[in-house]
């Protein structure tokens, strides 16, 4: 028979005593209370697997304090009612109110041990319910991080980005706030990856991604990885003159990061060229629309010499402002 935590509440100290002690003799963790408030004050600290609980109490009888405890607490802990009354309709509404067995005062212990080896059953195929339970939940969390994340970054994948900017976009229309998508790529990463090879090629964007996360750490931002070696920054309300502070801050870490790229055709270090777009959503809008937009500003970026960026307001003329 398992060992057990059962917490007592009786108001009648000969009768805790008497449960204690034939409790204990069983092998069980014992606490006994005379009343519904003090079994309510210990019972989260306690942790109990079993309940003993009065009928006969003051102030809060044993049924209303049953009510309390399956409201208060959504884990479900077994409950045995105690009561000198034998009335078949006094036993139905206990069980009724979320009790799960009851005994007849003067307890038998032959009973009473008869009791107590059922419920230690329950309490083990409970406990074994909840390991499987945290088990379930963790392997769920894992598929759920690997389904969103990308395994080489470690940042967010596409299917993660496009479902976040629905998200935000419905949220910003909602709340007339702007909302910013970043779109960068790192120049020239094929002359990268032909020069050091596809390890070293991998190492430069693991070192980008982690960066990146350092940089874009706030409430209100996702960084994600869009393909290859473009990633896309998504910012909660950030408007067209916070996004160019943003891609300038972009730009400044890259460049602190000092990564050498010496077949780079613009510089001896790693650059990036990013397009961006900031606007108030209609909540109508579609991503692959949007992704269009950043990418032709992305685009403009490389033609006007890389390592710079472009942003414009969307969905105007994406007339644009340009850093060099």
């Amino acid at each position: 028979m398992g060992v057990m935590r059962i917490l007592i509440a009786d108001d009648v100290v000969s009768e805790r005593l008497y449960l204690t002690a034939c409790l204990t003799n069983l092998g069980h963790h014992v606490k006994s209370v005379s009343s519904a408030a003090e079994l309510l004050k210990c019972y989260s600290e306690f942790q109990p697997d079993l309940l003993l609980v009065d009928i006969e109490m003051p102030e809060q009888n044993g049924i209303e304090l049953v009510h309390t405890i399956r409201h208060r607490y959504p884990e479900w802990v077994p409950i045995i009612f105690l009561s000198g009354l034998n009335d078949p309709h006094i036993i139905a509404k206990a069980i009724d109110v979320g009790g799960d067995d009851y005994l007849v005062k003067p307890i038998n212990p032959i009973i009473l041990a008869a009791k107590m080896q059922a419920m230690s059953r329950i309490s083990i195929m409970r406990q074994r319910l909840e390991h499987t339970t945290a088990q379930l939940q963790k392997v769920n969390k894992l598929l759920l991080e690997q389904a969103n994340e990308d395994p080489l970054t470690k940042l967010a994948n596409r299917r993660y980005l496009d479902q976040k900017l629905k998200e935000f976009i419905a949220l910003h229309g909602r709340n007339n706030l702007p909302l910013t998508i970043i779109l960068l790529d790192v120049d020239f990463f094929k002359l990268f990856n032909d020069f050091k090879g596809h390890i070293e090629g991998d190492n430069c964007l693991k070192l980008l991604s982690s960066n990146l996360k350092n940089i874009f750490n706030r409430a209100g931002e996702v960084c994600g990885r869009y393909g290859g070696e473009e990633f896309i920054v998504l910012i909660c309300n950030c408007d067209e003159k916070q996004v160019i502070k943003e891609c300038q801050r972009l730009k400044d870490a890259i460049q602190r990061l000092a990564i050498p790229h010496e077949n780079s055709l613009i510089s001896d270090q790693l650059t990036v060229s990013q397009g961006a777009i900031s606007w108030v959503p209609t909540g109508l809008e579609l991503v692959e629309n949007l992704y269009q937009a950043v990418d032709t500003l992305l685009y403009q970026a490389k033609e006007n010499g890389r390592d710079q960026f472009v942003t414009a307001e969307y969905p105007h003329s994406l007339v644009s402002h340009n850093e060099n």
